[in-house]
């Protein structure tokens, strides 16, 4: 095979691989964390008593949207009550922590879903 039917080739096989949807920057506005708070790890504080930063957002109450928040926040818990974020009666407020890998990207794509409307940090009292 000559040079010209191999490149032709990988051009051919790249135009047929199927192509992400460009992803919308305005997905970082929903995210209410001030990541200037939080390390690469996302722990915030001082080196000797760093935490994890919790944050909560409302979706639909029923099994299908959580299974897609479940399939990108391994850390995401369903709670009772309305929370900060103010959950209405036909949601469920999600609990979720920043003490996992890739935790920016993680928020990122919870705020893609377009059930989520924004996502708040979490002050425990």
């Amino acid at each position: 095979m000559n040079r010209y039917c191999i490149l032709g080739l990988i051009v051919v096989l790249n135009a047929c691989r199927p192509q992400r949807p460009p992803e919308n920057p305005d997905a970082w506005k929903k995210i209410k964390l001030d990541f200037k708070q939080l390390d690469a790890d996302g722990l915030m504080g001082p080196a000797n008593g760093k935490v994890a930063q919790n944050y909560e957002f409302c979706i639909p109450a029923d099994e299908k949207h959580w299974k897609q928040v479940r399939k990108i926040d391994k850390s995401a818990q369903k709670n009772g009550g309305k929370g900060r974020v103010g959950c209405k009666e036909n949601q469920w407020l999600v609990i979720g922590s920043t003490n996992q890998k890739n935790y920016q990207r993680v928020l990122f794509q919870l705020a893609s879903l377009p059930f989520v409307e924004r996502i708040e940090p979490v002050f425990w009292e």
